[in-house]
């Protein structure tokens, strides 16, 4: 077959024993000749030095690329000199190390392996675990093992068998392992999909002898050893099937031979399919996961989604809160508040929103931060669904003017983005969330001061900071600047309205306008930022100071993340959809 090793090199005896290393057992050049005489092991082929059998009929189209033991293959091939260990008694003659005794250049031992032999890893723990080896009064070394029992050498027999079968298939089925994305060694696209579209599963089932049903069985075989074999449980395992190939280089070991088993039976499973589109065999059933079945272990099968994987394990990338600030300055502050209080750098716990005024409409933002996506209806005698992603609660920190000027306001905003969340569950089918739990997921705070600036700082401290980031002040002095910051306090305006209409003129019964140019809220936000800091230390050491409102909010969204970062979550229904509220 012309494409057969393009995809996986043939491996020579000392590239074997480097692979099987990385599946945990342990071999040399005498064991594996010792795996041989036992008929456990068989090198795949042996290429001799000269003709052994009839040379084939020209071979079709093979890519030109490939290693040095596929070019010593390939032209062995072509000249009838290969033969199968397999297929004869065992030759004692066969070396596999020097006759000599050391690695002389330009000596090989002509034996070669095809990669999917090294499914036979996990079967040889017991039977290594008793090889014994001594050396000779002539210094000749010798490894033996006891007889192997009958069940590991039906294995054995079944394992090669496969391993023929793969090594003839892998060039059509592995490169689209991942079926959004082609992966190619030794060749290009082009001369792929030439390949593929002259590959016939009809015609290779009956060269390779190799029935549909048999490769399914084989294939449910492999994924039932390969669930016995994964050290790392279903939840991650399922996390690192969907991880690309690149990404199991540095796999090893058991979890390593798992893997092995999966790519194989996969491969297995692919023909399969293949021959079911040309009516050769009925369609792999679609079994329901009710109870655990080997095709659930497929490296295809995408039972759940990616989010849910992840939030099974409890490492979903999304956020626990969305906290909302609205202006520059909160903005710059609550990251250094996070990180003054030593909470952890994570960005699945909190995200910050600023949002630039109190008037924008937060519903549509509601709606893509914190609306739940739902998945399957959850198995349980109440009424529930299954969330694909933990739940976000949007946690909003603004002024109190606009739609949050008083409680009422407050109260009608936070029910219109509470509707708006319905609205995106019953579009999921979800027609009576039950209340309680959407109530977690909106939380309105509002300071207690006309503005952020003026809740968090005195005037004093304010003017303090304004004069270190305003190189004029307009000409005021400190004491004209702290008078003006009191009058604005004084009628629930804005700081800003300092520089935007300057102070209260007393004579003229009008402000003195607006200033040359405006004070920056980020360069103001570091200027205050040292005497927020403070305050912070100042709590920690006295616990009559009063927690500043900033904090106590980055505390609450802080502790409400770390409630919802490790779990899994459903949303129940109400219970009489009628009386839900809208």
């Amino acid at each position: 077959m012309p494409w057969a090793f393009t995809q996986h090199q043939p491996l020579g005896t000392s590239d074997f024993i480097k692979e099987a290393g990385r599946r945990g057992v342990r071999l040399d050049l005498l064991t594996l000749r010792e795996l041989y005489r036992r008929n456990v092991l068989e090198p795949f082929v042996y290429v001799n030095n000269r003709q052994v059998g009839p040379a084939p009929a020209p071979v079709g189209e093979e890519p030109r690329r490939g290693g040095t033991f596929l070019q010593q293959l390939r032209y062995s091939r072509d000249r009838g000199r290969l033969s199968d260990p397999a297929a004869a008694t065992f030759r004692p003659r066969l070396r596999f190390d020097h006759p000599l005794g050391g690695a002389a250049q330009r000596w090989w031992n002509g034996l070669l392996y095809s990669w999917y032999q090294l499914l036979i890893c996990p079967e040889l723990d017991g039977l290594l675990g008793r090889l014994k080896g001594w050396r000779t009064s002539r210094g000749t070394v010798i490894a033996r093992i006891p007889e192997p029992d009958p069940i590991l050498l039906d294995r054995a027999v079944r394992l090669r068998t496969m391993a023929v079968v793969l090594t003839g298939l892998e060039a059509r089925y592995l490169p689209v392992l991942d079926p959004e994305w082609l992966q190619l060694i030794n060749t290009d696209q082009d001369e792929w999909q030439r390949y593929h579209d002259g590959f016939d599963p009809v015609a290779v089932s009956a060269e390779l002898r190799c029935s549909a049903a048999r490769a399914r069985q084989d294939a449910e075989w492999l994924l039932s050893r390969a669930r016995n074999l994964d050290p790392v449980g279903d939840s991650w395992g399922h996390l690192m099937r969907r991880a690309p190939s690149r990404a199991w280089k540095d796999l090893k070991d058991a979890a390593l031979s798992a893997l092995d088993y999966r790519i194989a039976a996969e491969i297995l499973l692919l023909y399969y399919e293949d021959l079911a589109a040309r009516s050769q065999v009925e369609p792999l059933p679609d079994i329901p996961r009710n109870g655990w079945h080997p095709l659930h272990e497929r490296l295809s099968h995408r039972e759940q989604t990616l989010d849910e994987d992840l939030t099974d394990l409890g490492i979903s990338p999304h956020p626990r809160v969305v906290l909302a600030v609205e202006g520059e300055t909160e903005q710059a502050h609550v990251p250094l508040i996070w990180k003054e209080l030593d909470y952890p750098d994570a960005p699945e716990l909190m995200r910050l929103l600023m949002l630039g005024g109190v008037d924008r409409d937060l519903e549509k933002v509601a709606a893509l931060a914190a609306a739940p996506l739902v998945g399957q209806k959850a198995p349980s005698q109440k009424p529930a669904w299954l969330l694909i992603k933990p739940p976000t609660c949007l946690y909003i920190a603004v002024d109190p003017e606009g739609q949050y000027f008083a409680p009422d306001n407050v109260a009608q905003t936070r029910t219109a983005i509470l509707n708006e969340i319905r609205a995106v569950l019953r579009a999921q089918g979800v027609t009576a969330a039950n209340p309680a739990e959407l109530d977690e997921l909106v939380r309105i705070r509002t300071w207690s001061a006309s503005c952020y600036e003026f809740a968090h700082f005195t005037d004093d401290e304010l003017a303090d900071g304004i004069m270190a980031v305003h190189t004029t002040i307009h000409g005021w002095t400190g004491d004209e600047l702290v008078a003006a910051l009191a009058y604005w306090r004084g009628r629930g305006q804005d700081i800003k309205r300092i520089w935007r209409s300057g102070r209260w003129d007393e004579q003229q019964q009008r402000t003195t306008g607006k200033w040359e140019y405006a004070v920056s809220k980020t360069k103001l936000a570091d200027a205050l930022w040292p005497v927020l800091g403070a305050k912070i230390d100042r709590c920690r050491v006295d616990a009559d100071v009063p927690v500043p409102e900033i904090v106590q909010v980055v505390q609450d969204a802080y502790h409400l993340a770390q409630r919802w970062r490790y779990q899994s979550f459903l949303l129940s229904e109400y219970p009489d959809s009628s009386a839900a509220p809208e």
